[in-house]
């Protein structure tokens, strides 16, 4: 055994891949821990994974979060989500009967919570629209 400069190369390079995903993972479950402490004591209705999403999108528009340190563990995260449905669909499977019986109430239910939620999320992102725009239009008048 000599250590060469190539293995050195290697294992800082892993070691500090590593460290980037701890630190990104910190970052993400920090934002969540905050929302859900704000949720429970200040007794807000959002729930707080949504709450965490808006949260963690200003910080990183403000610029308090740099995108380096969550770019990677947000890549590994979305590249191995699928696998997180797997117990859903195991779900199904198993209540296949009951799920069978309930096919119309739960399938309007799905459609009607699908709606909304993409009507409030438009309405949502419009007005962030708007309030960027005006934010840049006051920048740009007051100097």
């Amino acid at each position: 055994g000599e250590i060469t400069p190539l293995f050195l190369f290697f294992y800082y390079s892993m070691f500090s891949r590593i460290i980037k995903y701890f630190i990104g993972l910190f970052i993400l479950c920090a934002v969540q821990f905050i929302c859900n402490c704000i949720v429970k004591y200040a007794h807000i209705i959002i729930p707080s994974p949504i709450l965490g999403i808006i949260l963690f999108a200003f910080l990183l528009k403000l610029n308090i979060i740099k995108k380096e340190w969550v770019k990677d563990i947000c890549n590994l995260l979305l590249k191995y989500m699928p696998l997180l449905f797997v117990p859903l669909f195991v779900g199904i499977i198993s209540y296949y009967s009951i799920l069978q019986k309930n096919l119309i109430p739960i399938a309007m239910n799905v459609i009607l919570t699908t709606t909304i939620t993409l009507i409030v999320t438009a309405i949502f992102v419009e007005n962030v629209i708007k309030f960027v725009r005006l934010h840049k239009i006051r920048k740009i008048h007051n100097g």
